[in-house]
């Protein structure tokens, strides 16, 4: 089925965008702070001449505005340029992001060839951003997959994910287990599903983390695919079914055994 709504990354690069607009904006107002001196200090000169003439006890400040003029105005750009640094770089991760959402939504093709309909940038309430990917199968299972484009190699101590890179350990700078889950439950209401599996597939990072953390499969892109196929099986539906229906193991006394 095709494509519903937008095409992957595509919220993400409009935010990029945006992001660098900003940027731009940051930079061209830093030129103008540095350069309006030079133009306008004729116009301040003869602006405090005229009060100077009506009052002598200004030739002080005439005399040290200048320079205090000068150092404002570079304190002043070198704050607009710092911030048109900053959105410029998240401008560049969020384009990193659009690029690991287009490289997972290439993967999912064959997916839509075998008629699960897939979903690409749902707005979502609640500060939740949007959903990167919803896909629902034949059979009507729902998955909601985040995407991270985080590299290095995903691990976890318990329910923590965190970053290894080389010998440094890093946190997230969220936590993508609780977002996820929200969204799929904020997805499962919005579309009056039954269940909504949540999902974290990872572009860049190796991942070592095995079976789910709070109700939560985190995998790696290579891996994506058949992680689907597999959960939307029947085969999986007669697992769980075992698994709940498998009776307790009787624990006997050495009495009783005897």
């Amino acid at each position: 089925m095709s494509k519903i709504y937008r095409q992957a990354g595509q919220n993400i690069r409009e935010l990029a965008f945006k992001r660098r607009k900003k940027a731009i904006a940051y930079f061209m107002s830093a030129g103008f702070v540095i350069l309006s001196p030079l133009f306008g200090v004729k116009f301040v000169e003869n602006f405090l001449k005229t009060i100077v003439s009506l009052n002598p006890s200004y030739s002080q400040i005439l005399s040290n505005l200048p320079p205090i003029l000068y150092i404002f105005c570079i304190v002043i750009a070198f704050i607009l340029v710092k911030n048109g640094r900053s959105q410029w770089k998240w401008a560049g991760l969020a384009d990193q992001g659009a690029k690991g959402e287009e490289e997972v939504a290439k993967i999912m093709l064959p997916l839509e060839q075998e008629n699960w309909q897939v979903e690409y940038g749902m707005r979502l309430n609640g500060g939740l951003g949007d959903a990167d990917i919803i896909c629902i199968s034949p059979n009507n299972k729902a998955f909601v997959i985040d995407v991270k484009s985080h590299r290095g190699e995903v691990k976890n101590e318990g329910n923590e994910l965190y970053r290894q890179m080389g010998k440094n350990r890093y946190s997230f700078e969220k936590n993508f287990l609780a977002q996820v889950m929200k969204q799929a439950l904020q997805i499962k209401q919005r579309k009056n599903l039954d269940f909504v599996t949540p999902m974290i597939v990872f572009s860049q990072a190796k991942v070592s983390v095995v079976g789910k953390l709070k109700g939560v499969y985190v995998v790696e892109k290579a891996r994506l695919i058949t992680l689907l196929k597999f959960l939307s099986s029947d085969a999986q539906d007669d697992n769980d079914d075992q698994i709940k229906s498998k009776p307790k193991p009787i624990i006997r006394s050495r009495n009783e055994k005897n």
